[in-house]
C-alpha cells in the first residue's frame, strides 16, 4: 500500500491504494490523498498490560520507526486524531500508554 514506482502504468504516478489477493487486482489512485485513512480494524489482538478496559485512548505506530499517533482503541477497530498514510494490511499496530506498552494487533 503506497507503492508508485515499478507499476509501469502510463499517465502515472499512480498510488496502490489496496489489493484484492482472491481477485489478483491492484486498486490505484492518481491522487495521493487517497492513501489517507482515519480508521483500521484488527485481528489477533494481544494485551501485555493486565488492563484493557476499551474504549481507551492510546498512542499507536504502525510502522518500525515510526512517531506515534494518538486516537481511541474501540474493541477490534483503532480511530486515529488525524488520518494516516497507506495503512497496510499484515502489518502491526502496537498501542502505548505514555512510555507503556499496552499491546498490538494485526492490521487487517
Amino acid at each position: 500500500i503506497g507503492q508508485r514506482k515499478g507499476l509501469n502504468l502510463p499517465g502515472g504516478p499512480y498510488f496502490v491504494i489496496s489489493k484484492d489477493t482472491k481477485k489478483n487486482t491492484l486498486i490505484v489512485s492518481k491522487n495521493e490523498k487517497d492513501l489517507f485513512k482515519k480508521e483500521l480494524y484488527l485481528k489477533k489482538i494481544n494485551w501485555i498490560c493486565k488492563e484493557k478496559e476499551l474504549p481507551t485512548r492510546v498512542s499507536v505506530k504502525i510502522r518500525y520507526r515510526q512517531k506515534s499517533f494518538t486516537g481511541k482503541l474501540i474493541k477490534d477497530k483503532l480511530v486515529f486524531d488525524k488520518p494516516q498514510k497507506a495503512i497496510t494490511p499484515g502489518q502491526s499496530a502496537v498501542f502505548y500508554r505514555g512510555e507503556e506498552l499496552l499491546g498490538g494487533g494485526i492490521i487487517r
